[in-house]
């Protein structure tokens, strides 16, 4: 993984918003696995009592087996469809041995496998089919889930051991009463409700995943990391700012003559070639800002120690690529006082910094021939002079009133500027 995929990381908020796997197991319990886990043992209690429930081993199994079915479901990539069988599979192999035929005589465990199939289907259909039918199915799943509720209430009403002459009864008396006509359509309303305020909050998380996705897409494309992670946590920095910044330029010698004797795709080649290779270069010491304008680089960096050790690896890179070609790079690196933010109109507006530094840089970096590495003195006395240099140079840069003394760094000893 390069360094620009690890920093892009910082803008992926799909981890932020499902959690650790911890979080997620207990999401998955909480909103769809232990729903029934919950109202079985809240069923067998008010029938039984706790002390049955506490020393019934069965249901220690129904716990295990949710159990088993939420760390599958909480993982990564799961088939939701067959996902949701997994509780009440195991539940019923394991049962079946110690009820054997009367497992189905008992009405909670029809409702067991009534629900989980209902469940099961409906998340597959949401698997399969998400753009189409997903704004439909999840308020179908919260409706169902009320309606669960109801099952057990009738399970409870009835007893475990009722015939089915006495269920249908009951079904029908049930529906004959206003309160519990109320009490059905009070929960289904309620389930419409719920699944609809889980559907807004789920495109809610949609669009913040999309907006993640943009986001870091404007890292990669240019926008620059640095300004984009800077715009999600305060974008008050983005404002005009007077900041201390390196600066470094690197472009290719003799390009321009270079392409009108070569083939357009040779020199795309060439020049893509050469961004790949220099690339993780610029990377590895974190630029705020990376720009890429024809053959030359200009890369933003907080500190001069960074800046130097990204131009010998630069150069190092760019070498390697460039040498087939007959080809060379200049590179060089000042640093100073800048002004920061986010420049351009309404439409359009680029984070940069711009100032005497910038220019300076720049006309440095024209004065390098290729395969070299220059700074100012600037950067030579800010890094106390430990740099290994074989020239002292001055210059008489276009801008400038004095002589710009200037240094050529060894490259064939890169000493660890930093940390």
């Amino acid at each position: 993984m390069s360094k620009l995929s690890k920093l892009l990381q910082k803008l992926n908020l799909k981890p932020r918003l499902n959690g650790d796997r911890l979080t997620a197991f207990l999401s998955e319990f909480l909103t769809n696995s232990g729903h029934f886990l919950i109202l079985k043992s809240l069923e067998h209690v008010a029938l039984y009592g706790w002390y049955s429930y506490v020393t019934d081993p069965t249901q220690y199994v129904l716990i295990g087996a949710m159990s088993a079915q939420t760390a599958y479901l909480s993982g990564s990539r799961p088939s939701r469809l067959f996902g949701n069988l997994i509780g009440v599979s195991l539940y019923t192999l394991i049962d079946w041995s110690v009820e054997g035929g009367n497992f189905f005589e008992k009405p909670s465990h029809i409702v067991f496998w009534v629900f989980s199939l209902a469940i099961s289907l409906l998340a597959g259909a949401r698997e399969r089919w998400k753009t189409k039918l997903e704004r439909w199915i999840i308020p179908l799943e919260s409706i169902l889930r009320m309606l669960m509720l109801l099952a057990f209430y009738l399970v409870v009403r009835l007893g475990e051991s009722s015939s089915n002459s006495a269920i249908l009864q009951s079904l029908q008396q049930f529906t004959e009463k206003n309160t519990h006509l109320f009490l059905a359509s009070s929960l289904l309303l309620v389930g419409l409700l719920l699944g609809f305020q889980r559907l807004q909050i789920l495109m809610q998380q949609q669009e913040l995943m999309r907006t993640s996705k943009l986001l870091r897409n404007l890292a990669e494309w240019g926008m620059g990391i640095h300004a984009v992670d800077t715009f999600v946590r305060n974008p008050q920095e983005l404002e005009f700012q007077r900041c201390d910044r390196a600066v470094l330029f690197m472009d290719i010698r003799g390009f321009t003559n270079w392409c009108e004797q070569n083939d357009p795709n040779a020199i795309a080649s060439a020049l893509n070639s050469y961004y790949q290779e220099v690339e993780s270069a610029v990377y590895n010491f974190h630029p705020l800002r990376v720009t890429l304008v024809a053959d030359e680089i200009m890369a933003i960096y907080a500190t001069p120690e960074q800046a130097v050790s990204a131009a010998q690896a630069m150069q190092k890179a760019a070498t390697n690529v460039l040498s087939a070609y007959g080809l060379g790079a200049g590179c060089a690196v000042h640093c100073g006082d800048v002004v920061e933010g986010l420049f351009g109109g309404k439409d359009v507006r680029t984070y940069t910094v711009i100032g005497d530094i910038v220019n300076t840089a720049k006309r440095l970096e024209g004065a390098t021939a290729a395969g070299e590495i220059t700074i100012s003195d600037v950067v030579y006395e800010r890094l106390g002079k430990q740099l290994q240099v074989k020239l002292c140079r001055t210059h008489d840069l276009k801008g400038k009133t004095k002589p710009f003394k200037s240094w050529v760094l060894l490259n064939s000893k890169v000493p660890d500027l930093l940390p």
